[in-house]
């Protein structure tokens, strides 16, 4: 499927891209695309449809046709179709992940069983010319809050996080992780309050509390069975309040008059599903894993009449995964020597009251660059099985813009040329670097500052504001692939003016535009701002042959 225009814009085009791509030497594919970031016919527009978010605008065929009109009749030039989210389950018709109406999550059963909204959208965008991509949120496969996903169907696939836990010690030895200090108590969770923040135990009389006194336990009061009154914090102490096991950890291991520490803490490695986080991510080192996310790729390309493929959340979940005996094995292997102290030759982490302080090991560089390395290596299995089957498919990303902090998920997205000249970035970090592989990058310029004068008087570096972020990108991806500049529409709430500001801001910086998401569009009501700023007639740089040629010989 591709959006056709009139025979004379085709002509203007030929003719402007033509010189350059033929004639420039040595790095011709940065001159180009260079050149076209200034150039205002050619500029991608690209529209995101979150799968989850979008239940209920794209639930039925009617609903899609209304919504892929309104897609077109903007001058969007291609559509991103979640199709696997965060939780690993899936939006088509698939005999390999969980369909997302058989999912317990909240609203996911209003997803009609057998719906097929991959073919409906391919479908009603084939009407328009459209391209659609499908997106594949690739090593998240489950929700912790609903404990529901293939990650939990298949728990050995589970990263491994190395963290650091505050804990509560009764006198008998026993121990028991403190969920958090001055927060809301949940389900199963002990809870500490201090002076500072409250004068009287803030939490519902389901649990049971504990006032300490100079670190001697002064009173227990169960309150599931009393139904007292909540517990005052005295000045020299603290309350510890505690529901469902905390509770019964607490009625079995305290008694007043005891002395209970809680200011000690521990490492623990522990699986994903009991971290606290609502995405479960997945190993990308372990072999199942991989070969299950690539076959997810493979029926796609091979059942549907896609245009590419988006890959979302190719990464880790955080810098404190992966720790498991698999991961430990790889490293050791990577550098080809034993970990001494394992982990503490990557980092240590020292706690701040309940802030994870990470202080850098011996290896800690090689770390970073062995997890980016994995990562790339994922990128170079999924190119070459799309490109496998058909050159014409396109291989795309969305990562975040943000390049100083993203090393911590373990990902590269830049240029192989560029070296950073960052405190965790080891001599070879650029060889981690997947830009090239890529057909063009879209990356998240989040930030409601649009300009770098609006950031300075933030006080924010340059790169949390969309200009500065725009700038950043194209320095990273040395001009190794188009670049997407992408805005997250919810930032701008009540501010259309300013989401305006930001869309002429990284058109004049970018290769192009993606915007995410669908369902602020339809919220706010901002079809006829989209309309208007993307009036004029353009061509996206991935639609044209001679380009996404160059960019591919150059790899």
């Amino acid at each position: 499927m591709r959006k056709w225009f009139s025979m004379l814009l085709t002509i203007v085009l030929f003719l402007t891209l033509a010189t350059p791509i033929q004639a420039a030497p040595g790095r011709g594919l940065e001159k180009v695309l260079s050149n076209l970031v200034k150039n205002e016919n050619i500029k991608g527009r690209v529209l995101w449809y979150d799968l989850s978010a979008n239940i209920h605008n794209l639930d039925t065929p009617e609903k899609v046709a209304n919504i892929v009109e309104k897609t077109a009749n903007a001058n969007i030039d291609t559509i991103v179709l979640d199709v696997k989210n965060y939780t690993g389950f899936v939006g088509y018709d698939s005999d390999i992940a969980p369909h997302m109406s058989t999912a317990e999550i909240a609203d996911y059963g209003d997803f009609p069983a057998g719906y097929d909204l991959l073919e409906t959208v391919l479908d009603e965008a084939d009407k328009y010319g459209l391209e659609v991509l499908a997106n594949i949120n690739v090593f998240s496969e489950g929700n912790n809050t609903y404990k529901d996903g293939p990650a939990f169907d298949h728990p050995e696939w589970q990263s491994q996080f190395y963290t650091a836990v505050q804990i509560v010690e009764a006198k008998n030895g026993a121990t028991v992780p403190l969920d958090g200090v001055n927060t809301e108590r949940g389900e199963n969770q002990i809870i500490l309050f201090t002076p500072d923040k409250y004068d009287v135990s803030p939490s519902n009389r389901w649990g049971v509390e504990v006032q300490v006194v100079d670190g001697v336990i002064s009173q227990i009061e169960d309150r599931v069975a009393t139904n007292g009154e909540a517990l005052e914090i005295p000045e020299n102490g603290v309350v510890l309040s505690a529901h469902g096991k905390a509770r019964t950890w607490v009625l079995e291991n305290l008694k007043v008059g005891d002395p209970v520490a809680h200011e000690e803490s521990e490492t623990r490695i522990i699986p994903a599903s009991e971290y606290p986080s609502s995405s479960v991510f997945v190993n990308p080192i372990q072999e199942d894993v991989r070969n299950y996310e690539l076959s997810i790729i493979e029926e796609l390309i091979t059942n549907y009449d896609l245009d590419g493929i988006v890959l979302d959340r190719a990464r880790y979940s955080n810098e404190h995964a992966d720790f498991s005996d698999l991961s430990r094995e790889q490293f050791e292997k990577y550098i080809g020597e034993e970990v001494t102290n394992w982990p503490e030759d990557i980092y240590e982490i020292q706690l701040d009251g309940t802030e994870q302080i990470i202080v850098e090991g011996p290896l800690y560089k090689e770390w970073v660059e062995f997890r980016a390395h994995n990562i790339q290596s994922f990128f170079k299995d999924a190119e070459d099985l799309i490109h496998s089957y058909d050159d014409d498919l396109l291989f795309t990303t969305y990562v975040g813009s943000w390049y100083p902090l993203y090393y911590n998920e373990g990902v590269n997205w830049a240029s192989k040329d560029y070296k950073p000249e960052y405190d965790w970035a080891s001599e070879d970090y650029n060889k981690t670097g997947y830009a090239e592989y890529l057909d063009f990058l879209m990356t998240g310029n989040y930030y409601y500052d649009v300009s770098i004068e609006e950031s300075d008087a933030s006080d924010l570096p340059y790169w949390y504001s969309v200009e500065g972020s725009a700038q950043l990108v194209m320095e990273v991806v040395d001009y190794a692939a188009p670049v997407y500049g992408s805005l997250y529409l919810q930032q701008y709430e009540g501010d259309p003016e300013q989401f305006r500001k930001a869309i002429r801001t990284l058109e004049d910086n970018t290769h192009g535009i993606m915007l995410f998401d669908l369902v602020y569009l339809e919220m706010y009501g901002w079809w006829d701002i989209i309309e208007e700023e993307f009036a004029k007639d353009t061509k996206a740089p991935h639609q044209i042959p001679g380009l996404l040629k160059m960019i591919r010989k150059d790899k």
